[in-house]
């Protein structure tokens, strides 16, 4: 199943993209091919040319996610019927991020059915910076030195002029930096669709994995202790003793609440249904650090979100893993 999947997708994902590689590369159209151009320009490791140029830096766990009794009486997704499912894990930091100390961490996890899988790529984030591929290219793109020089002008003009990065630096500046992934709450980010049991409709929602052991940040002065890899060696010796557990939460979308844009925080009391449990209980070195995650693997019951972001990302995603073979 997993096989036959990414190779449909990387096809049908590289046609799309050699297909727009024509485009302006000074206009204002950022594609899936000119997103992946700008991370192979940026974080491009010649040492490593099969290395990934986003979320670069990265280990592997395996464990099971426990679906919740009830779970399937709510929702009609026949993969959660199962009494425990296979789970592999990355956890990684953000963009080319090579040090622990930094907030931007992500978590991708693939369940695997008897029949169907899973993949949820996540961020520690309820938000994303860009709500479109041009502000999200954009984002990137102005990192890129000219002449050996990042222009730090109109970077920092840009941070203020674009909402969606204003409003993501003051969202994160009110977060720390998390000792151990047993203390990290991951969000989904888009807005997926969920098939209700009763009336059979599509119903919006985001998903959460909270850590059992609580949200907890750093000190300063305990972070300055710290090595860049003390998120690998704490999980390596956590799962020693028991696994690093997380509680998923489906939040359903209120009447008001925005879908459709990744940048949109959701605000008040919604609510939500438990999903199950995933418990990571065995550490796996680097393993699946070659590996492709697509959020658009998702199983019978459960509708892609239809935000600007989610189908150019997984294009990309394609673009990448295929120049890395």
């Amino acid at each position: 199943m997993k096989k036959s999947f990414v190779s449909l997708f990387l096809s049908a994902s590289l046609l799309a993209g050699i297909s727009q590689a024509n485009e302006d590369k000074n206009s204002n159209v950022y594609d899936a091919q000119r997103i992946a151009d700008i991370f192979y320009t940026l974080n491009y490791d010649k040492n490593d040319p099969k290395g990934k140029v986003n979320h670069a830096v990265g280990f592997c766990g395996n464990g099971s996610f426990i679906p919740a009794k009830d779970i399937t009486s709510k929702l009609d997704i026949p993969f959660l019927n199962q009494k425990s499912l296979d789970a592999q894990v990355r956890y990684s930091l953000g963009g080319a991020l090579k040090t622990d100390k930094s907030k931007p961490r992500g978590l991708a996890i693939k369940l695997n059915g008897e029949n169907e899988a899973w993949t949820m790529v996540m961020l520690n984030t309820e938000i994303n910076f860009a709500k479109n591929p041009q502000e999200f290219g954009q984002f990137f793109e102005m990192n890129i030195p000219i002449n050996g020089k990042v222009d730090k002008e109109n970077v920092a003009k840009l941070m203020k002029e674009v909402d969606s990065y204003r409003n993501f630096i003051e969202y994160n500046s009110k977060r720390g930096i998390t000792p151990s992934v047993s203390n990290i709450e991951f969000y989904s980010i888009h807005t997926f669709m969920f098939k209700d049991k009763k009336s059979g409709d599509m119903i919006p929602a985001r998903w959460k994995f909270v850590p059992v052991d609580g949200i907890k940040y750093l000190t300063k002065e305990e972070l300055e202790k710290k090595g860049d890899k003390f998120l690998e060696e704490d999980f390596s010796k956590y799962v020693k003793n028991k696994p690093v557990s997380y509680k998923m939460y489906l939040v359903y979308a209120n009447k008001n609440d925005v879908t459709n844009d990744t940048t949109a925080l959701w605000t008040g009391e919604h609510k939500e249904d438990f999903v199950g449990t995933l418990n990571v209980s065995q550490y796996s070195g680097n393993t699946c650090n070659s590996d492709v995650y697509f959020p658009s693997e998702i199983p019978t019951g459960v509708g892609a979100p239809n935000d600007p972001l989610f189908d150019v990302r997984n294009q990309a995603y394609a673009i990448t893993f295929g120049k890395r073979q």
